[in-house]
């Protein structure tokens, strides 16, 4: 008991497979001993063994099966010596992270207790003719074996795992356990597959028939079956990549760093790998690839087989070429990007690591000032009437209606804030579409009137960028129209051409807003910039309205103005919108933002930031991978906006994406 880890919602069931001797060989010696004896049974086919095992577990004598009853008894115990446990899982089962070094103590703590055993009685793991050599057992180590020894009692370690799997437990250390959420991850898992979609097409630039790709990156994907959306994948493919999310946190222990969620209010910035950090826990991607793989059936062979599961990539991460190694080392390099979608840092494991590292930066919302120096004035004049009672009284129930107003003012701001991100896209949706990207979004008080749209059809990928009218709540019920409306064609009437987009989005806004009625409608509107881009072609197709957009390509700027329509025909009803197309090229970046980035007053003469500016600073940070690019960005504009301590102008929004 010492040995199993277990929740409180999983004590009671350990407790009763556990209770006495009987139940512990019948639930847990018993299954495992006979599984294991036949899976190494099958493992013996594939290399040369220093043994015969070709009868089945119920054909051995009972000496014979004895030995197979004494070393499961014992795995529990060796596990612990490696800080490993075993616990329960529920309907996934994670993949334990064991090396190759400690599968190798593993091998040799089995050698030095039952190697001697086999030389005495003949009766143990190895044969009778490996025990005739007349080799005194104690000057025997695992280092001296012969080499199918040595394969012997590595197997027989690799096959653990598996076993416990089949009765329902899962191998971890504690230091592993994290807080991550079924939600979350599931959204990782998503995030995951659509990297290795996007790897696959980057691979195929031709626009080849994706069937008539070679295998990928999926052992067993022969037919190239997993070219899919997530949902459509078998179901062991799924779980293959739920795995891979629930060891972020493994992976980036291995570099010394745990995860957190950001505090409210904060804003996490992208933590930079190092190409030591990269390779570290491109070595613990692999050996979780390699454990999951195990825990499904798979063995090591030669040749790959998939009918039989037998798979050449089952080695050490040394042993593999460089092309395979890229795959992991990109891989892991996603993990910093998908940590900031979800909301969380990575902070050193010692404490005196965290100075060398910037883990967040407080965002300044109008709102938040102004109920703060509220808070601190009432605190204020509290101390200076304190001296008289009857003054401090009433300075104690005006406080109190104070407070409860802030309290109210600042609960439904924070609710609304909550609606909006709700119906926002979700960052790991966003990087589902484009994996190397970015949104940028920061309203100038809590909730904003700028919204952005993402939606995938097919091959196609509808985007936007939209300032409304205002800012804060009226600025939040217009982009919450806006999107609504926007999200409608695209996904409920399955509209993908941007200017038939548009013309349906301002008719039914105006429509909404009675815009044709004097006295009674509102005039506000909206500028856009909306985008398809064609995941097959490269090919941009774009429609504006007062926004432009940015594309960098081999170091200079392109601004594409909105040209497609007249100046009033938004205002007069008469909507007349064209779509331009642009080819673009892998490698290209492109930028959708609204004026609230460029407009923003600050530095020491109190200036607005300007587009010049804007196009030279994304020019200077294009060697950057687009998270990192968010930060700088957003680094760059607080740093204009404090020089003059100025507050911010309006809602911020940018887009950034690298084809």
């Amino acid at each position: 008991m010492e040995i199993i880890y277990h929740q409180d919602r999983d004590s009671k069931t350990v407790l009763e497979m556990f209770s006495d001797s009987d139940k512990i060989r019948r639930n847990f010696i018993d299954p495992i001993a006979e599984s294991l004896y036949e899976d190494i049974r099958r493992s013996s086919s594939l290399i040369t063994a220093p043994f015969t095992i070709n009868k089945k577990f119920g054909q051995l004598t009972h000496d014979e099966q004895k030995v197979w009853y004494e070393y499961t008894a014992g795995i529990p115990v060796k596990l612990k010596s490696l800080n490993l446990c075993i616990r329960p899982f529920d309907d996934f089962c994670r993949t334990c992270i064991i090396t190759d070094e400690e599968i190798e103590k593993l091998a040799a703590i089995d050698q030095g207790q039952f190697f001697p055993e086999s030389a005495e009685t003949g009766s143990g793991l190895l044969n009778q003719n490996e025990t005739r050599r007349k080799i005194d057992p104690k000057q025997v180590t695992l280092k001296d074996m012969p080499i199918a020894g040595k394969w012997y009692f590595r197997e027989l370690n690799y096959l653990i795992p598996p076993q416990f799997k089949k009765i329902g437990f899962e191998i971890i250390r504690h230091e592993e356990v994290s807080a991550t959420t079924p939600v979350v991850i599931r959204k990782l898992a998503r995030a995951i597959h659509s990297r290795y979609l996007h790897e696959i097409r980057k691979n195929n630039p031709a626009g080849e028939n994706e069937q008539d790709l070679p295998e990928s990156i999926y052992p067993g994907d022969e037919g190239n079956q997993y070219l899919t959306d997530f949902e459509n994948l078998p179901d062991d493919i799924k779980t293959s990549n739920k795995d891979n999310a629930y060891h972020i946190p493994t992976k980036l222990l291995s570099i010394g760093y745990r995860i957190r969620h950001v505090q409210t209010g904060f804003k996490a910035l992208t933590l930079r790998l190092s190409a030591d950090e990269i390779e570290t826990m491109a070595r613990v991607e692999h050996l979780r690839w390699s454990w999951d793989k195990r825990l499904n059936g798979w063995i090591y062979g030669n040749i790959k087989d998939n009918g039989r599961k037998i798979h050449p990539g089952l080695i050490p991460y040394d042993e593999l070429s460089e092309s395979e190694k890229e795959k992991d080392r990109e891989l892991v390099s996603l993990i910093p990007a998908l940590l900031q979608d979800i909301e969380f840092e990575a902070y050193p494991v010692n404490p005196e690591q965290i100075r060398n590292l910037s883990y967040s930066i407080k965002p300044h919302s109008t709102i938040h000032k102004l109920l703060n120096e509220t808070r601190k004035l009432n605190n204020e004049i509290r101390e200076m009437a304190s001296t008289v009672p009857s003054i401090d009284e009433k300075i104690k129930i005006i406080n109190k209606k104070i407070e409860e107003t802030i309290s109210e003012v600042q609960g439904s701001y924070n609710y609304a804030h909550h609606i909006q991100k709700t119906f926002l896209p979700d960052d790991l949706f966003v990087r589902e579409c484009f994996p190397d990207s970015f949104v940028l979004f920061k309203p100038k008080d809590i909730v904003g009137g700028d919204f952005y749209f993402f939606s995938q059809k097919g091959n196609q990928i509808v985007f936007a960028a939209a300032d409304c009218t205002g800012h804060g709540i009226p600025g939040a019920l217009l982009s919450t129209i806006g999107y609504g409306i926007t999200d409608q064609a695209v996904n409920e009437l399955n509209i993908t051409n941007p200017p038939e987009i548009l013309q349906h989005l301002y008719s039914r806004v105006h429509r909404f807003l009675r815009w044709d009625e004097e006295e009674t409608g509102l005039s506000d509107d909206m500028d856009i910039v909306l985008c398809n881009f064609d995941l097959r072609t490269n090919i941009l197709a774009y429609s504006s309205v007062r926004i432009p957009f940015y594309h960098v390509r081999d170091g200079k700027v392109l601004e594409y103005y909105p040209k497609n329509y007249s100046t009033n025909s938004v205002e007069n009803g008469d909507f007349q919108f064209l779509s331009e197309k642009i080819q673009l090229k892998r490698g290209d970046n492109i930028y959708l933002c609204s004026d609230g980035y460029t407009d923003q007053f600050g530095g020491l003469s109190h200036k607005k930031y300007l587009r010049s500016r804007f196009k030279s600073f994304i020019l200077s940070i294009q060697e950057f991978s687009m998270p990192e690019q968010n930060d700088r960005l957003y680094q760059e504009i607080e740093q204009w906006r404090e020089n003059n301590d100025e507050d911010q102008t309006d809602d911020i929004l940018v887009i950034g994406i690298r084809v």
